[in-house]
């Protein structure tokens, strides 16, 4: 298991805090996951319409864990802060680009990403955490390019995640995808929009 520093900023205060980024998802962090963000994200959606609910609710990260973890292509990631589980991230390294520029070429594609229920402002107001996105984004550029991908990943985003993608992170927005049932839109990185994006100023 593989370990690094990142920082996210606490929004209460605007000050930054240390958080560890694990290159798995263990069974203490799914079991955190189940005692935690399920019913957290249960007591938030309790009475609402499914259309008001998080895109993500129905998410079960240890079914996707049980899955995939035994399979090599298959990368997942996990942020921890203040003993608590912050995040949860799955990639895969064996997707190809669509960008003209760069077609055909191998990316590391974004599966799945999440951040914890109380780090959406959505759920609570201010959120505890900011930053979650934006480490797991650095992290995937990271394996594109020890995969010797150059920096290169793609994604299909949720709705209200696409501002995020496409302000925050510089990606392009290719074109929304018939192949899924919700048609969401696809967003790719480029080598050069890796680059733009690793040499944003970030606590590291």
């Amino acid at each position: 298991m593989m370990t690094s520093n990142v920082y996210l900023q606490e929004s209460s205060s605007g000050s930054y805090v240390l958080a560890k980024l694990y290159d798995e998802v263990s069974d203490k962090h799914l079991a955190m996951w189940n005692a935690t963000w399920k019913p957290a994200l249960e007591i938030h959606c309790k009475g609402r319409a499914l259309v008001d609910s998080p895109e993500d609710y129905h998410w079960d990260w240890k079914w996707k864990a049980n899955a995939w973890r035994p399979l090599l292509k298959y990368h997942f990631y996990s942020i921890m802060c203040r003993g608590e589980l912050q995040g949860l991230m799955l990639a895969n390294d064996t997707t190809t680009a669509r960008l003209p520029e760069q077609a055909g070429k191998p990316l590391v594609y974004i599966e799945f990403v999440a951040t914890a229920p109380w780090n959406r402002a959505e759920v609570q107001r201010p959120p505890r955490y900011r930053g979650v996105g934006s480490a797991f984004m650095a992290k995937a550029v990271q394996l594109s390019n020890e995969m010797g991908y150059s920096g290169r990943i793609g994604l299909h985003s949720l709705p209200e995640a696409e501002r995020f993608y496409r302000d925050s992170c510089g990606m392009t927005a290719v074109q929304r995808d018939p192949g899924f049932l919700q048609q969401l839109m696809y967003f790719e990185m480029s080598e050069k929009q890796a680059e733009t994006f690793c040499q944003k100023p970030r606590k590291s």
